[in-house]
C-alpha cells in the first residue's frame, strides 16, 4: 500500500507540472493529451487503493460478524400439550 501511496504522490506531481504545461499561452495539442495520461494514470492509480480499502474491508465483516442475540422461541399450544404429557409420563414411571 505505501509503493502505491508513493505512486500516487509522483502521478500527482506530474498531472500538477503537466497542468501548467498545458494551460501556456503557446501550449500544444500534445500538452494536453499528455495530462490526460497522466489523469487517468492517477484514477488508476486511487481506484487500486479504494478497490483494496473496500476488499479488506469486507474482510473484516466476514471475520468479525456478531453473534445473532438468539430470541427464545416460543411454543405451539401443541408443542407445550406434548411437553406436559412428557411430564405426567415421567412423573408415573
Amino acid at each position: 500500500m505505501m509503493d502505491l501511496k508513493d505512486q500516487i504522490e509522483a502521478a500527482q506531481h506530474k498531472v500538477e507540472m503537466l497542468r501548467r504545461k498545458a494551460e501556456r499561452p503557446g501550449a500544444r495539442i500534445e500538452d494536453e493529451f499528455a495530462l490526460e495520461r497522466a489523469r487517468n494514470r492517477l484514477l488508476v492509480l486511487e481506484l487500486r487503493v479504494l478497490k483494496q480499502v473496500t476488499s479488506l474491508q469486507r474482510k473484516m465483516l466476514k471475520g468479525h460478524k456478531p453473534q445473532q442475540v438468539q430470541q427464545p422461541r416460543r411454543m405451539t399450544a401443541k408443542e407445550r400439550a406434548e411437553a406436559a404429557f412428557a411430564d405426567l409420563q415421567k412423573e408415573g414411571a
